[in-house]
């Protein structure tokens, strides 16, 4: 008999992207526990002794052994027939069938206990069988059970005085078996099933009967049982599963690829057609665009373009910029950005290049100034946001995608919805041309793993992410940065071509350009360290305004580059020469810092710069603190009600809707998750597979199969063995349940590890095409949604080996059910790991937070009446309504009642049933724990998207 221990066996764990750090501490675990998920197999529950392994024929010194061996002797008030009493030659093991524990001689000669009864309490001589029913009601209370006096097959045996002797029998309880004259109830045997307590039979063909088995279990599909199977054969019905999955999967891949090709091959041929137009011959139309460039040329020359249609110029004024805490960063540049100019941006370290682009646009407010656009004052352009392109530094894009995907995909997200499919893919084709791209736009990005596209063609991608949105303003920060001359002289003179031909407002920060790169440029805007303007003019007339201050360049002394001889005399290399024509006031010192802008205003006849020598205005700690604080509670809502519910846009340029955003996002979340055929093979079904395949292969080490035992009798427990009192009622095994909840958080950290991959790979470009208007609720929507078919299959190939070789009564579907329940409880665990931890300790912390779900709150390890503080957390815990839910199909139903045969509907171990019940709290059926579990899903699912949307606000700028 076994008592229930409180030292449960570890458990393993797994992933997929993050396989390496995951399964790496799983499979230590896993390591450490397997002996002792295999010693769960002898005895009862957890390794504990049975009944008959604590009184074995090795402790005969045991007082209550020695008690029942007197019997045999003949001594005693009762004829040597006492309680608890079975001759000593019937010492055996409960998994030899044979044991039966007889009643001793000194018994079987004064009464015969009947087939379907037990007979523990000995002999009495009484002068009736009422009055011996009386007496051993009081000296052995059956506590619930039904006993009855019995005499020797009807005879009465003479005790002397006029007595006879009388035994007490009581009832078998089902899954027990009871021959005739069997002092304790044994279990019935395995491969028999004991429809009757008094009487067993070999397990029938087409049924499995474990130990204990009133009614043989059903085989299902596949399963060969033979007369007298304890277990059905696991065989090889999981490879139909297999089979089945598999040509699914190929069929669904093979349609996916065939319509590709062909929209491929459809694509390819209206871009073949598009650019043999751009190459037309026709002389018309050559001297049609030879005549509109001249034209635009001359404006552009002449300064005659500040109202052309369509176009923005940008003037700003004195823009300035004061941090919270008192330091001042830009200190009153002006200038302006020109439609179909490109202008080149160039500063000192620390100067406010990048920051004076993020005041325009309207990413950082400014605190003093003014900006217009076509004469018409404004605070920044985030009014004109759908108009405007802001190429990032680092190349964000999509690795995995080719060219033609990334493009199209921003093409498909930010033009207006009123574009026609054909006029999206037309500006798609012109782009890819523009940037001479067309060689390489089904080739993949490419990253440090696999190789793709160039450098110098990635810069261009990144420009082409923006340049396909159609916008009129075209703000680049540092696009040259990392290419050779070649590459950023390409570059540079892409966007002045573009600039001109599509009249676009082009403004780009760049860093050290070549000689014919820097040239490349119309206009030239210079800063200082602090945000001072240094120069802002055309480009051509550089070089002689810094010879008229003083700090000529030497163009045929030097092999260094107007822009590095710039930014050196900028930087504090030299004095001005004394001969220059724009000179300080006498009695000024020259400073670097401040001179520049200094010449800068007489050059155009201004004021003195009036802060050029102002020291930073200090500002406390607390008043920094409030100023943040009420910056984030006037703006944080309005920018968490546009992230929620992005607008509609502009009246000319209307935002696509929700449903078309998620449409888009899906289809290219497929294309990420699902690559090929071999990859989905390989990775999901083979390795899952594997992973169901070694979890039923360990739950079924050993010679006995995992199996539920009931308890023992109330007067058996209480009278017989009182030693034992306190776990004798309890369930004597229950491996079902306990081994089912060693995988639990296995699964967890697995699914948990492969999904924080599904936003946390990405996590930039979800900024970027955040700050352009991505609908955030269906872009998360839409993501999840590409993985759910990843999460159904993971678990059907964890389920397909795991249900055909782990044998146990609940069905194939509901076995299924919490599998797949509590993989996508790890799969949305996985999301909000990714959102609160970088990526690169999401496959640890998916272990830790397995452990703390899958073993701490499961409600097996720890119940909820062992933390009554903390019954919040099991409340809410998804694993702990998986073990409740599959305690009620493992055990609560299939044996608390017998479920078929003659016995339908009685009592099955219906006592340790309920004292497992009360032991664990667990009460509800198996539809409401999955219900339940469903809810905890959901609810962690909506706090998925809620910390996806209001967090790094900043960064969706």
């Amino acid at each position: 008999m076994a008592a229930p221990s409180h030292e449960h066996p570890g458990r393993p764990a797994r992933d997929r992207h993050q396989v390496t750090q995951a399964a790496t501490l799983a499979v230590a675990i896993l390591a450490c526990v397997a002996p002792f998920l295999g010693n769960q197999k002898k005895g009862g529950l957890f390794g504990t002794p049975r009944l008959a392994e604590t009184f074995g024929d090795d402790h005969l010194d045991n007082p209550y052994l020695e008690r029942r061996l007197q019997a045999g002797n003949g001594t005693g008030s009762n004829g040597g027939c006492l309680r608890n009493a079975w001759g000593r030659s019937q010492i055996c093991d409960f998994d030899d069938e044979n044991c039966k524990y007889k009643l001793p001689e000194a018994c079987t000669s004064k009464f015969t206990c009947p087939a379907g009864y037990y007979c523990t309490a000995g002999a009495y001589a009484a002068a009736s069988k009422e009055d011996a029913e009386k007496y051993f009601a009081a000296d052995w209370p059956s506590y619930g059970t039904q006993c009855m006096a019995v005499n020797l097959d009807g005879t009465d045996v003479d005790a002397g005085d006029g007595n006879t002797w009388y035994g007490y029998a009581c009832e078998c309880q089902n899954g027990f078996w009871c021959p005739e004259n069997i002092v304790i109830p044994n279990w019935c045997p395995q491969s028999y099933e004991c429809q009757r307590p008094s009487q067993r039979k070999k397990c029938p063909q087409g049924r499995w009967c474990k130990q204990g088995t009133v009614r043989g279990w059903p085989c299902t599909f596949g399963q060969d049982c033979k007369k007298g199977t304890i277990a059905p054969p696991a065989g090889a019905v999981f490879l139909i599963y297999f089979v089945i999955i598999v040509l699914i999967g190929y069929a669904v891949f093979w349609f996916r690829d065939r319509a590709r090709s062909k929209r491929l091959e459809k694509s390819n041929k209206e871009m073949q057609d598009y650019y043999d137009v751009l190459h037309s011959k026709d002389s018309t139309e050559v001297e049609r665009r030879a005549a509109t460039d001249s034209e635009l040329k001359s404006r552009f020359e002449t300064g005659d373009d500040k109202d052309v249609e369509d176009g923005y110029r940008i003037e700003f004024s004195d823009l300035r910029l004061t941090l919270p805490g008192g330091a001042t960063v830009m200190r009153g540049p002006s200038g302006a950005l020109e439609c179909g100019k490109s202008t080149a941006i160039m500063g000192a370290s620390g100067a406010g290049k990048t920051t004076i682009m993020n005041l325009i646009t309207g990413k950082v407010k400014k605190t003093g100034g003014w900006i217009t656009v076509n004469g018409e004052p404004c605070d920044d352009l985030s009014q004109y946001r759908s108009r405007t392109a802001f190429v990032p530094q680092e190349d964000v894009m999509h690795r995995e995608l080719t060219v033609l995907d990334n493009i199209t995909f921003s093409a498909n997200m930010r033009l207006p919805a009123n574009w026609t499919e054909e006029q999206k893919r037309e500006k798609v084709m012109h782009t890819i041309y523009t940037l001479d791209l067309t060689h390489v736009q089904h080739s993949i990005i490419g990253d440090e793993f696999e190789r793709g596209i160039s450098g110098g063609q990635r810069k261009r991608v990144n420009v082409g992410l923006e340049l396909v949105a159609d916008p009129k303003i075209l703000f680049l920060d540092e696009p040259t940065s990392g290419l050779d001359s070649v590459s950023a002289t390409k570059l540079c003179k892409i966007l002045r071509d573009i600039a001109e031909k599509q009249r676009l407002t082009v403004a780009a920060v760049i860093h050290s350009p070549g000689p014919e790169a820097f040239m490349s440029f119309h206009n030239f805007l210079l800063l200082q360290t602090g945000g001072r303007l240094v120069y802002y003019g055309p480009m051509p007339k550089v070089e002689q305004y810094f010879e008229d201050i003083g700090f000529k360049y030497p163009r045929d002394e030097t092999l260094t580059p107007l822009a590095d001889h710039v930014l050196l005399k900028v930087s504090g290399e030299g004095d001005p020469s004394p001969g220059a024509k724009i000179k300080l006031k006498a009695g000024d010192t020259w400073d670097h810092l401040t001179g520049f802008t200094k010449l800068w205003h007489m050059k155009q006849g201004l004021e003195p710069p009036c802060d050029a020598d102002e020291a930073p205005e200090k500002v406390g700690r607390a008043a920094a603190t409030w100023a943040s604080l009420k910056h984030s509670f006037t703006e944080m809502p309005s920018q968490y009600k546009t992230l929620f519910c992005p607008g509609r846009g502009d009246a000319d340029r209307p935002t696509i809707s929700s449903g078309y955003t998620f449409f888009i996002c899906f289809r290219r979340a497929c294309n990420q998750n699902y690559t090929t055929f071999w990859s989905f093979f390989f990775s999901i079904v083979v390795f899952y597979g594997a992973v169901g395949f070694f979890f039923a292969s360990l739950f079924t080490i050993g010679d006995d199969p995992p199996n539920v035992l009931g308890g023992y009798p109330s007067d058996i427990c209480s009278l017989a063995y009182p030693a034992l009192r306190s776990n004798c009622k309890d369930l004597q095994s229950n491996q079902f349940f306990a081994l089912m909840g060693s995988i639990v958080f296995i699964q967890i950290a697995m699914a948990a590890a492969t999904t924080s991959a599904t936003f946390g790979c990405e996590t930039a470009q979800y900024w970027r095409e955040c700050s352009v208007g991505l609908n955030t609720p269906a872009y998360f929507f839409a993501k999840s949604a590409a993985d759910l078919p990843l999460c159904v299959v993971s678990a059907m190939a964890i389920w397909a080996p795991f249900a055909s070789i782990f044998a146990t009564p609940v069905s194939k579907g509901n076995f299924f059910v919490v599998l797949l329940l509590l993989n996508l409880f790890g799969y949305v665990s996985g999301y909000f790991i990714s959102f609160l931890v970088p990526y690169n300790y999401c496959g640890l912390t998916s272990v830790a937070w397995g452990v703390w779900w899958g073993l701490l709150f499961n409600g097996f390890n720890m119940p909820i009446h062992f933390q009554p503080a903390l019954k919040f957390i099991y409340y809410v815990s998804a694993p702990r309504w998986y073990m409740e839910g599959w305690f009620d199909v493992s055990t609560v139903y299939p044996y608390k009642r017998v479920r078929s045969g003659k016995l339908k509907g009685e009592p099955y171990y219906r006592f340790g049933i309920g004292r497992a019940q009360r032991q664990y709290a667990f009460w509800n059926r198996f539809p409401s724990c999955m219900g339940y579990m469903i809810l905890c899903i959901m609810a962690l699912y909506i706090v998925d998207l809620v910390i996806i949307t209001v967090t790094q606000v900043n960064k969706k700028k």
